[in-house]
């Protein structure tokens, strides 16, 4: 595939398939619920902003959620609309921008609705929040003992602040005993709000793991970051299709002898004669280097190839018994042109990353992104 990029490195993202994705989990899901896409962390690396105005096009996508609000910031000057949940909450220096954005900010611990109708009411605005609840990953969230104090916050910022909703995230997914405790512990918190008067409009826990094992739990809405991108990681459905491909291009291809060592320090000493390609791409563009170690695969000339060492901008790879030029491509995972497939979790697994997920948001902005319809 011949790209009109200047990069040594590019990630295909294939925005039909994602919307596709979308559409496939909606249609999983019960009469009611909705999908809340995570876009934090750039989308996975994916590109927050190409990401979200791919999915806008769905009308049953009303929110998106991301970390930061600088995240949500960046969604607002790129032209997105859906309200945008800042799932980490604000630092007090971020209210006055994330209040004018009309972002909805996580409320996790008392004092934070003092500082935001205040900051609300300098601005002659209403700020939206949804409650966060601490439901045993001890993150950022209320506990049972502070709703009330909480309740009283929200009675004295009036008209200021407006609660859309309350969340929770499962400690350990795959803890089905532990997951039950903590779905009883968010729905006790949830109505002790409503005992105290409290609206709430939207409740949602579920992640993408959450929504695939356990859709008991999936309430008004899922959250989900990975599963729109990629299958799930242990018990693949074959309904959601990878949508990202990594690669890259051999810059040059030499024979070399066995007991011949390669990369820094001697990293790998050959057993064979090999015919080694270098790649232009290295640790310095969010390749692994742990992957290395195991000698992971990639895909080159429509084949698997061994990984053998890594520099920061520059890795080797055994091509032998292939005939590749500089120029060729290599795929660290994804599809490569010729429709071959290399899972980016299987790749992640090697190296106990628990998703794929991992692997693209560690990516460099010398990764070109480049999308395709």
């Amino acid at each position: 595939m011949k790209m009109n990029i200047q990069n040594n490195s590019y990630l295909l993202v294939d925005l039909a398939a994602l919307r596709r994705n979308a559409r496939v989990i909606l249609s999983g899901l019960q009469p009611g619920t909705g999908l809340i896409p995570v876009l934090k962390d750039d989308a996975y690396g994916l590109g927050m902003v190409p990401v979200a105005r791919a999915l806008s096009a769905l009308p049953e996508i009303r929110m998106f959620a991301v970390a930061h609000v600088s995240e949500g910031l960046a969604l607002r000057e790129a032209g997105i609309e859906r309200e945008i949940l800042v799932m980490g909450s604000a630092l007090p220096f971020q209210l006055e921008a994330a209040v004018r954005a009309d972002l909805t900010l996580a409320c996790g611990h008392l004092g934070f609705l003092r500082e935001l109708a205040a900051c609300a009411g300098t601005q002659g605005k209403q700020a939206r929040v949804q409650i966060k609840i601490d439901t045993g990953l001890h993150r950022i969230g209320l506990e049972a003992f502070e709703l009330g104090a909480l309740s009283r916050e929200l009675e004295s910022a009036g008209d200021r602040i407006a609660v859309s909703g309350a969340f929770s995230h499962f400690s350990d997914v795959g803890d089905p005993v532990l997951n039950e405790k903590e779905y009883a512990l968010f729905l006790q918190a949830v109505d002790t709000l409503k005992r105290c008067g409290l609206e709430l409009p939207l409740l949602h826990m579920a992640c993408s793991a959450s929504s695939e094992r356990w859709p008991q739990y999936n309430l008004d809405a899922v959250r989900c970051g990975r599963r729109l991108y990629m299958d799930s990681p242990d018990s693949p459905t074959g309904a959601i299709r990878e949508i990202v491909s990594w690669r890259a291009f051999i810059t040059q291809v030499k024979p070399r002898r066995k007991g011949e060592r390669l990369g820094y320090g001697g990293a790998v000493t050959l057993e064979r004669d090999s015919l080694v390609a270098t790649v232009g791409v290295g640790y310095g563009d969010g390749l692994n280097e742990a992957l290395f170690k195991v000698q992971g695969p990639v895909l080159a000339g429509g084949k698997r190839c061994r990984m053998l060492a890594c520099c920061m901008d520059q890795c080797m790879i055994d091509v032998t018994g292939l005939a590749p030029q500089p120029g060729d491509e290599v795929t660290f995972f994804g599809y490569d042109a010729a429709g071959g497939f290399l899972s980016s979790q299987e790749v992640s697994a090697l190296v106990n990353r628990n998703e794929g997920c991992g692997l693209t948001s560690a990516l460099s902005s010398r990764v070109a992104r480049v999308y395709t319809e």
